[in-house]
C-alpha cells in the first residue's frame, strides 16, 4: 500500500468521521475512526463468523496451535475477541465497574475464570507467540449468529469492519439453514472478500450420498441465493486425515492471503468506508424520516408533491412567455408589414404604360380631335385617367390590400381579437383606395413628361401608396398589440396569483429539497 494511498484513505476516514459525529451517529463515527488505526498497523485482519456449535473457537485454536479460546463464549459487551501475535502470551481485558473503565492483563490459562465474576467486559484482547500470526496477523472470534442475543448478533456486523477477509464457518448438517443464507448476504454487502468453511465433514456418510454431489449441492444452494464466495473449503478438525480434508488448502490460501495483506486492506478499509456511509446514510433517512412525511403531508403527498413543482415551473414559464410576447408581437408584425411592402409590385410594365399615357393627357396643350376639340379632349383625358385609375387600383388590391388583411386577420386571431369587431376595424384604417384626384395631384407642375418622367413618377406613386397603407397598418398593429398585451397582463396576473397560492406549498417542497441536499452532501 503507497503512502499516497494510505493518505488519501485517512483523509477520507476522518471527514467521514467528523460528518458522523456533528450528526450524532457515535457508532458509525467510532467505527470508521477505527479504521484509521487499521491503515497503520498494516496487518491482515481474518474474522471468523458462523453458529455457535459450528466450530469456530476450535477451528481457531488450532490455528494458532494452542487452546485459546475456551468453549464457552466470553461474555463482553462487545463479544468479539481479537487474536494477534506477540512475544508472550496473555490477555488484556477491558472492564467497565461502577462506570470505571479498568484495563487488566490476565494470564490465558485463567480467561475462563475471570469473565464470570459478575464484572462488565468491554473487550477481550489475546496475545499469543503464534508463528502463523506473527506480527502480520489478526483473528477475530465473532458470537454465534444464532444467538437469541440481539447484542451478539450486532457485535458480530459490527467487527465486520475491520475484517479483510471473511470465512463463514457451517455445520454440515446445517449449511442450507436459511439463517446461513440471509447473513452471508449482510455479509456479501459489505464487499469483502468471503470464504464458506463447511466444518465436520466426518459427519458426511459416502453410503447416502457421494460427497462429490453434496458439494454440488452446496455450490448450487448458493448459487440460487446469488451468493458467489471466494471459494469453499471442507475441513474435519476431529479426523485430520478425512479423504476430503482441505485443511492445507486452508492453510496455503491464510498463506497467500498474508501476503497480500497490504492491497487486501486498502481494499477493504475503502469497503468499509463505503458501507458505514451508506448505514450512516440511512441512519439519517430515518431521522429524518418524521420531518419528511410532515412535509409531504403540507406539501399534499407524493403525487400532489410532483405536480405542484411541475405546476409551478409551468406557471413560471407561461409569465415569461407572457413578457417576451409582449415585447415580439408588435416589432414581430411591423417586420412582416414592412417585408410584406417591400415586396409588393404595383407598377409592372403594363401599369407603367398606362401611367405614360395619362401624364400625356395632362401636357399643356394636349388636345383631341379637330371638331369639338375641348369636349373631345376632356373625353380622352377622362378615359385615359379611370384606365389608370382601374389598373392602379386592382393591383393595389391583389398585391398590397389582401396580403395587409390577411396578415392582421391572423395577428388579431393571435390575440384574441378576431370577429366583427376585428372587420370593423380593418375596413376603418384600410378602407382606403387611390382616386382620381389623388393621381392627378402626383403630377408636379412643369415636369417634362417623358419615358424618365414617367419612371419617376410611378416610383413616387408606388412609394406613396405603400407610405399610405404602412401608416393605416401600423395604427391597427398598435391597437392590436395593446390588446393582446392587457390579454397578457391579465393572463400573467393570473398566473401570478396562482403561483403565489402555492407558495406555502412550495415552502414544504424546498424543505424536502433541502432534506435531500443534506443527504447528498
Amino acid at each position: 500500500m503507497t503512502q499516497v494511498t494510505v493518505q488519501s484513505l485517512a483523509g477520507a476516514i476522518t471527514e467521514a468521521a467528523g460528518a458522523m459525529s456533528a450528526a450524532g451517529d457515535a457508532i458509525q463515527a467510532r467505527q470508521t475512526q477505527e479504521l484509521n488505526s487499521k491503515l497503520t498497523e498494516g496487518r491482515l485482519t481474518v474474522a471468523f463468523c458462523g453458529h455457535f456449535s459450528a466450530g469456530k473457537s476450535t477451528l481457531i485454536n488450532r490455528l494458532c496451535g494452542a487452546k485459546l479460546l475456551p468453549s464457552s463464549p466470553i461474555p463482553t459487551s462487545a463479544n468479539v475477541v481479537s487474536i494477534r501475535g506477540g512475544d508472550r502470551a496473555y490477555a488484556a481485558v477491558e472492564t467497565i465497574k461502577d462506570g470505571v473503565p479498568s484495563k487488566a492483563e490476565v494470564p490465558i490459562g485463567e480467561l475462563d475464570r475471570y469473565c464470570v465474576d459478575g464484572e462488565t467486559f468491554t473487550s477481550v484482547s489475546i496475545v499469543y507467540p503464534s508463528e502463523r500470526l506473527g506480527e502480520h496477523t489478526v483473528l477475530l472470534d465473532t458470537p454465534g449468529i444464532d444467538s437469541t442475543d440481539d447484542a451478539h448478533r450486532m457485535a458480530t456486523e459490527s467487527a465486520l469492519h475491520l475484517a479483510d477477509v471473511v470465512f463463514y464457518v457451517m455445520d454440515y448438517n446445517h449449511v442450507q439453514s436459511e439463517i446461513n443464507f440471509s447473513f452471508a448476504k449482510q455479509l456479501k454487502d459489505w464487499g469483502k472478500p468471503l470464504y464458506f468453511i463447511v466444518n465436520q465433514i466426518d459427519k458426511h456418510r459416502e453410503r447416502e450420498l457421494s460427497f462429490a454431489s453434496y458439494r454440488q449441492s452446496v455450490e448450487e444452494a448458493f448459487h440460487a441465493w446469488h451468493l458467489e464466495p471466494a471459494g469453499i473449503l471442507y475441513l474435519s478438525l476431529r479426523e485430520p486425515d478425512h479423504p476430503y480434508q482441505e485443511w492445507d488448502v486452508l492453510l496455503n490460501l491464510l498463506t497467500r492471503l498474508q501476503s497480500l495483506r497490504g492491497p487486501l486492506c486498502a481494499y477493504s478499509v475503502d469497503a468499509s468506508l463505503r458501507h458505514l456511509a451508506a448505514r450512516h446514510l440511512k441512519r439519517l433517512e430515518r431521522q429524518a424520516e418524521p420531518e419528511r412525511e410532515r412535509l409531504l403531508a403540507e406539501a399534499g403527498g407524493e403525487e400532489a408533491a410532483a405536480r405542484l413543482g411541475g405546476e409551478m415551473d409551468r406557471l413560471q414559464a407561461d409569465i415569461r412567455v407572457i413578457e417576451a410576447e409582449k415585447e415580439t408581437y408588435r416589432a414581430g408584425l411591423r417586420k412582416e408589414l414592412q417585408s410584406l411592402l417591400d415586396n409588393a409590385n404595383i407598377t409592372p410594365a403594363n401599369l407603367r404604360d398606362l401611367a405614360q399615357s395619362f401624364l400625356e393627357s395632362r401636357k399643356p396643350g394636349f388636345k383631341a380631335g379637330l371638331l369639338f376639340a375641348a369636349a373631345k379632349t376632356a373625353a380622352e383625358q377622362e378615359r385615359r385617367l379611370r384606365a389608370f385609375l382601374e389598373e392602379l387600383n386592382g393591383l393595389v388590391s391583389a398585391s398590397i390590400d389582401w396580403h395587409v388583411k390577411d396578415l392582421l386577420r391572423s395577428a388579431a386571431e393571435q390575440a384574441g381579437f378576431a370577429g366583427a369587431r376585428l372587420e370593423e376595424e380593418l375596413a376603418r384604417a384600410l378602407g382606403w383606395q387611390p382616386d382620381a384626384d389623388w393621381l392627378i395631384g402626383r403630377v408636379k407642375a412643369g415636369a417634362v413628361i417623358g419615358n424618365e418622367y414617367t419612371m419617376t413618377y410611378c416610383r413616387d406613386l408606388a412609394a406613396d401608396v405603400k407610405s399610405v397603407y404602412r401608416q393605416r397598418a401600423l395604427a391597427l398593429i398598435d391597437e392590436l398589440a395593446d390588446h393582446k398585451a392587457a390579454a397578457g397582463d391579465a393572463a400573467a396576473a393570473e398566473a401570478q396569483a396562482r403561483l403565489a397560492a402555492l407558495r406555502s406549498q412550495a415552502g414544504a417542497l424546498e424543505a424536502l429539497a433541502a432534506l435531500a441536499k443534506r443527504a447528498a452532501e
